[in-house]
């Protein structure tokens, strides 16, 4: 399935200096093995930089942001030996899939966690699920404060210590629901399954209309993240807000979708939007 592009949220003027004026990296197919390992880095070291931004987000990596950057490049060089041409899949996005996928690993491999912080996880997800069902809308988080029986600075304590796992659990959810399921059968030398592209096509739309109902930080900062792929510094500037204060708008607002998606599949879609 091909997407349609995404109207800009943001003007390129007001974006930060490191996303304006972005191409993405094109090399033919037919060429790609022409070119040294050398040459491949020097010409896919942004799309590595850009999925390390994206994804090594956390406070607590920004130490070992070269780290990953290494592993990123080390992807690189994998996929271009391994790339297989007759898949039909174009050679820049089988890159990006396999960079993505091995700085995701290497995050997972910290961010493993407790049991304690993935049940502190679902008791979120549970009242969200729950005030959800009964106000046939997202609640906001004083609701949800309210419902879990904590204060305000107590819940939003609370969404501090699940950010990890929420990091992880959900970055692989969002990446199914916005690929291009061709490519991605393609990939994982699948046949394609009409009616699980379908599904997923419905999805798509019903996140979509979902972030509408969500409060207006929480649809900026998935919408700045996810789609205009900014990083949480440059989301906090542009709300003249705290990186901190972004990382727990980001956590609350993708524990409320896992919830909304969690509903579809256990209700169906049409029990979703009653109102």
């Amino acid at each position: 399935m091909s997407k349609s592009p995404q109207s800009p949220i943001i003007p390129e003027k007001d974006l930060p200096p490191s996303f304006r004026g972005a191409q993405p990296v094109v090399i033919p197919e037919s060429g790609y093995q022409a070119h040294t390992e050398s040459e491949l880095v020097e010409k896919f070291t942004p799309m590595v930089v850009k999925w390390v931004h994206r994804l090594a987000y956390h406070p607590s990596l920004k130490q070992e942001i070269e780290d990953f950057r290494n592993i990123g490049l080390t992807a690189l060089i994998k996929a271009k030996r391994n790339f297989n041409p007759t898949l039909g899949v174009p050679f820049e996005a089988y890159c990006s899939r396999r960079i993505r996928g091995s700085i995701l690993d290497a995050i997972r491999k910290k961010f493993s966690g407790s049991r304690s912080v993935a049940a502190k996880m679902r008791k979120i997800e549970q009242a969200i699920y729950e005030l959800t069902g009964n106000l046939e809308r997202p609640p906001t988080e004083e609701e949800i404060a309210e419902h879990l029986s904590l204060k305000l600075n107590e819940y939003r304590e609370l969404l501090d210590q699940v950010q990890k796992r929420v990091y992880i659990s959900f970055n692989d959810q969002w990446a199914r629901i916005e690929s291009d399921e061709a490519i991605e059968e393609k990939l994982d030398e699948k046949q394609l399954d009409p009616s699980a592209e379908a599904s997923n096509r419905d999805l798509q739309e019903l996140v979509r209309r979902r972030l509408t109902e969500m409060n207006p930080k929480q649809q900026k900062v998935i919408a700045f993240y996810y789609y205009e792929g900014l990083r949480l510094r440059d989301i906090a500037e542009i709300m003249n807000i705290t990186e901190s204060r972004v990382c727990q708008i980001h956590t609350e607002a993708v524990i409320t979708l896992r919830s909304f998606i969690k509903r579809i599949e256990t209700t169906g879609t049409k029990e979703c939007f009653r109102r």
